[in-house]
């Protein structure tokens, strides 16, 4: 293989699609499963005045027929959904280094990380690690986000306590995709455009990475949008990876169709961890796309020697990154 094979191989993005399972592993039960949620954000005496037919505890179950019982329910709902969105702009990462934070240094700004969550975690570690560096990846909320906020008059997005940088108005709030099984994807324009950029990014990707999301039942519109990004390019993803962060334990026969369906498109390149820090964004921070290369295409056995592990600190890390940022603003992009 050439150079210039390798180079192109290595500017192709590294996305990585972040879900509920993701966020409760920075933090815990303050950011519930939908299994979880009712309980946990105290919805369950918004729920006292309504005979459900589902016996289901689980919040994808609830709402859904809430939505499916119109206006019977509308007023309970909205409360629900004014609820939640509180809830989740409560949230706070803490001070210390979470995996968030390691998340963001881990890739550049040709990288994605796409999220389904509505917390802002993200969003925060991506405003805090700026002080390390601003190679950064793009990030997309393609459900909307509590800390995303929006001009519509002149088509500017960013930090809902932010204002226009046009118009200089007051951003306001992002609707929040709920969980129903028909969501809109596009009469919103930010919602709409999240999802167009996702697009793009998923189908030029040279590796993804799932961390914590489960493609669920509720999101099938979504899986299979997801699925059609993936196979845009006739065999463009057979030299390429797919790998899943789970929680510890996971059982493989629970892989969704739709991770199943990318495995196939990378002709069966995966690899299934059950901790951040066994993924390859850990094991090559920064360095993703050049150390599948070495591995896939030249059969390298070899470890990065610049690695994260959960008892990094802003300062550690801030030091033994510095051979790769000073390396980056050389355009040089080879593994330490």
């Amino acid at each position: 293989m050439n150079n210039d094979f390798e180079e192109i191989y290595c500017r192709r993005p590294h996305v990585v699609i972040v879900g509920a399972g993701a966020s409760k592993a920075v933090m815990g039960k303050l950011c519930p499963t939908m299994n979880e949620a009712i309980e946990q954000v105290g919805l369950n005496n918004l729920l006292k005045g309504i005979t459900l037919q589902t016996k289901s505890k689980n919040l994808e179950d609830i709402y859904s027929e809430l939505y499916r019982r119109g206006e019977e329910c509308k007023n309970v709902r909205l409360v629900m959904e004014e609820a939640l969105y509180e809830y989740f702009s409560n949230v706070h990462l803490p001070d210390s280094m979470t995996i968030y934070d390691q998340l963001i240094l881990s890739l550049t700004k040709k990288d994605c990380i796409i999220s389904f969550n509505w917390d802002s975690l993200l969003i925060q570690a991506y405003n805090r690690v700026s002080k390390i560096t601003r190679n950064r990846p793009e990030i997309l909320f393609l459900h909307g986000n509590v800390g995303a906020g929006m001009c519509e008059k002149c088509m500017t997005f960013g930090p809902i306590q932010n204002y226009c940088h046009k118009c200089s108005k007051p951003y306001k709030r992002v609707p929040l995709l709920y969980p129903v099984e028909q969501k809109d994807y596009s009469s919103n324009i930010f919602i709409h455009d999240q999802w167009n950029v996702a697009r793009d990014y998923i189908a030029k990707s040279g590796k993804v990475t799932i961390f914590g999301y489960s493609a669920p039942s509720s999101d099938k519109e979504a899986s299979e949008i997801l699925k059609s990004a993936f196979s845009q390019y006739d065999g463009v993803h057979r030299f390429d990876s797919v790998e899943i962060v789970e929680r510890p334990g996971f059982d493989a026969n629970e892989i969704s169709d739709t991770w199943t369906f990318f495995f196939s498109q990378a002709n069966y390149h995966t690899n299934i961890v059950n901790s951040f820090y066994d993924s390859s964004l850990a094991k090559a921070p920064r360095r993703t796309m050049q150390y599948q290369y070495k591995q896939l295409i030249e059969g390298w056995w070899g470890q990065p020697e610049i690695t994260f592990s959960d008892q990094d600190s802003f300062e550690s890390i801030s030091v033994y990154l510095k051979p790769l940022l000073d390396n980056e603003l050389q355009g040089d992009y080879r593994i330490v």
